[in-house]
């Protein structure tokens, strides 16, 4: 039997969005492909209030020039790995 770990990256990310964009635009199937802008229906406010709760809920701080194109912010999974992106990494043994 396999037994899939939760992501909590994923987890936190999606309730995020889900908080900002509100229980009616909260799409049936979210996943990784979800759009933000036509899934969740932000508009750039809400896309600006996202940043600004991941920023502080991950402890990370996204570059404007480097981060913030709109390929990175297309769905809740490019989301996501932006986020891992901006994270240290954990080396085993340490």
């Amino acid at each position: 039997m396999v037994v899939s770990a939760r992501d909590p990256v994923l987890d936190a990310t999606r309730a995020l969005v889900e908080r900002i964009a509100g229980p009616g635009r909260i799409p049936p199937d979210a996943g990784l492909e979800t759009r933000l802008g036509d899934g969740y229906w932000l508009d750039s406010i809400e896309l600006l209030e996202v940043l600004v709760a991941c920023e502080s809920e991950f402890g990370i701080v996204f570059d404007e020039a480097r981060d913030l194109d709109a390929g990175s912010l297309e769905t809740l999974g490019t989301l996501t790995a932006l986020i891992r992106s901006k994270q240290p990494t954990v080396r085993e043994g340490r």
